[in-house]
């Protein structure tokens, strides 16, 4: 890989900053973007100090996963991680303070897919917090579902700065 330059070190610290919804402190931010620019020189050695020897195991079998890894442990609380839509869903509503969205409607819906799911989620968040809506971020490699919550107004920008810093990320649509 090549040496981390102060572009993508920005990139990669206003990435966070839309992640996060602007919640973290500038020391938490850089501390992050330090890590991803340690595991981006060694991965191996760099998960292993930081997360275990399980997740050293990442810059094995996907080492171009590493940075959007390292980004999940870090923004773990941020995130929705499940192997079901109503799993997904609960932890959505669960990410509010004060949640307005309905229930998840287990004998009434017509989700013929996935898409139809997000786009029911989509809705609810339009109807209820629309300042928000889910994105898929990085990968889950134990469940089927990792989606994060963004600010609306920013999903754009966030999908850019994936695509230029090479992390899997997309609408969840």
């Amino acid at each position: 890989m090549t040496e981390p330059t102060e572009e993508y070190e920005t990139k990669l610290g206003t990435l966070i900053g839309l992640l996060s919804c602007g919640d973290l402190d500038e020391h938490e931010t850089q501390r992050i973007v330090q890590a991803c620019v340690a595991a981006r020189r060694d991965a191996s050695k760099t998960l292993r100090e930081f997360y275990g020897a399980d997740a050293a195991k990442v810059a094995q079998y996907d080492p171009a996963g590493v940075i959007a890894f390292v980004l999940f442990v870090e923004l773990e609380d941020y995130f929705a991680v499940a192997d079901t839509v109503d799993e997904v869903y609960e932890q959505v509503v669960d990410a509010f303070e004060h949640p307005a969205l309905p229930e998840y409607p287990y004998d009434d819906n017509d989700f013929q897919s996935i898409p139809d799911f997000y786009q029911w989620v989509d809705e609810q968040l339009l109807r209820h917090h629309d300042k928000y809506c889910l994105i898929e971020f990085g990968e889950s490699y134990t469940n089927d579902f990792q989606v994060i919550l963004i600010h609306r107004a920013t999903v754009d920008r966030a999908l850019d700065l994936c695509r230029e810093l090479e992390l899997h990320a997309a609408r969840c649509l």
